[in-house]
This record gives C-alpha cells, sequence and structure tokens, in this order.
C-alpha cells in the first residue's frame, strides 16, 4: 500500500503546478484583454489623457465555473492592468518551475513504485506535467 505522507506530498505538489499554471494563463489573458482594450481606445482616437482615465467596462468578463462571470479587468485601468499583470508573468512562471522541478522529481522517484504509481494522486500528477511540458514546447520554451 502506498504511504499517505507520500500521496499527500504528491497531491500538495500537484495542486501547487495545476494552481501556478492556471495562474500564468490568466496574467496572459488580462495582458491581451488589456491591449485590446488599449488599442480600441486608441483606433478611437483618445488621447494619453484619456487612456490614462479609461476604466474598463463589463464586457470584459468570462465565463468561469459555470455560470459565474468573473471580471477579467474589472473597474481597473487598462495600463495598469496590462503594466501589473505584465510583470506577475515572469514572477509566476519562476515559481512554477520551481514547481514543476520539485514535482517532477517526486514523480520521477515514484515512478518505479507500483502501488504508488497505480493511484490516482500520481496519474494526476503525471497529467499535469505531461500538460504543462506541452504548452511550453507550444510557445517555445
Amino acid at each position: 500500500m502506498a504511504d499517505p505522507q507520500t500521496l499527500r506530498q504528491l497531491k500538495i505538489k500537484t495542486g501547487v503546478v495545476k494552481r501556478l499554471f492556471k495562474e500564468e494563463q490568466i496574467y496572459r489573458e488580462e495582458v491581451v484583454s488589456a491591449g485590446a482594450v488599449l488599442d480600441r481606445l486608441r483606433d478611437e482616437g483618445a488621447d494619453g489623457a484619456d487612456i490614462r482615465n479609461a476604466w474598463c467596462g463589463p464586457a470584459t468578463t468570462k465565463l468561469v465555473e459555470g455560470a459565474r462571470m468573473v471580471p477579467l479587468l474589472g473597474k481597473h485601468r487598462p495600463e495598469r492592468v496590462m503594466k501589473d499583470s505584465e510583470q506577475m508573468i515572469p514572477r509566476t512562471r519562476k515559481q512554477l518551475e520551481e514547481a514543476m522541478v520539485a514535482l517532477e522529481d517526486l514523480v520521477n522517484a515514484l515512478h518505479s513504485e507500483a502501488d504508488v504509481a497505480a493511484t490516482q494522486e500520481f496519474k494526476d500528477a503525471f497529467s499535469i506535467v505531461q500538460q504543462v511540458e506541452t504548452a511550453w514546447k507550444g510557445e517555445g520554451n
């Protein structure tokens, strides 16, 4: 039988990688959304002061978790959202890379243990490692 502490560590590390991976994707989406708002404002002929004082409207929401609408930009200025998100992407990526190393090391160490390799926790961990690696290959990293 698999050690409960090992499975717990596997589950925790998997959750950390999932959260950071999702967080990085959200920051990237915010940069794109804020960029679209800024482009629209510039296309409409807004000057610098208008752009700085612009607030993101309700069109910048996204359907998440069923029927709940979550604002991507909320009531924030698009320039600020874009700047903050651009700054968070490298930080989140660094944390994700560190978490991935820890999870990959654990997965590789446990791969030879048949009782652990057959658990759902191991399958979830292996799946998220492959998902993140595939996403990174797709973006050229």
